[in-house]
């Protein structure tokens, strides 16, 4: 088998995943593409082109990331400094505000959603 160089889908799994997918839509302005409504898999998809991005329900996920820094999910902004405007003065768990990468290449920014779950912006400054 060889891998292909992208992305299919991350879920994020959720013990309430409609308050955890409102957080995106209201506080990061994430767009709904679609709602998945079945007894055993709830999900709220989120549109990003190709990339499959949602915040589903599990029966086995409660409270909030324990071990959060294991898994940072990365989204490409046109500007990091543009991004942090628009988001600064929001319900934001804030990891590092917008940095030049170790590389020098990108500039990033990270925060935690409402449950713990860390999230990178990368771009150009």
């Amino acid at each position: 088998m060889k891998l292909r160089a992208k992305m299919l889908s991350v879920i994020i799994w959720s013990e309430n995943h409609e308050k955890l997918a409102k957080w995106y839509e209201d506080v990061l302005g994430f767009t709904v593409r679609e709602v998945t409504t079945h007894p055993d898999d709830s999900c709220i998809g989120f549109d990003f082109g190709d990339t499959y991005f949602s915040i589903g329900r599990h029966d086995k996920v409660h409270g909030t990331n324990k071990d959060p820094y294991r898994i940072m999910v990365g989204f490409p902004v046109d500007s990091v400094s543009a991004a942090y405007e628009e988001i600064k003065d929001k319900d934001i768990t804030w990891i590092a505000k917008p940095f030049l990468a170790p590389t020098g290449a990108t500039w990033c920014m990270t925060i935690a959603d409402p449950e713990g779950n860390i999230l990178q912006f990368f771009g150009q400054k």
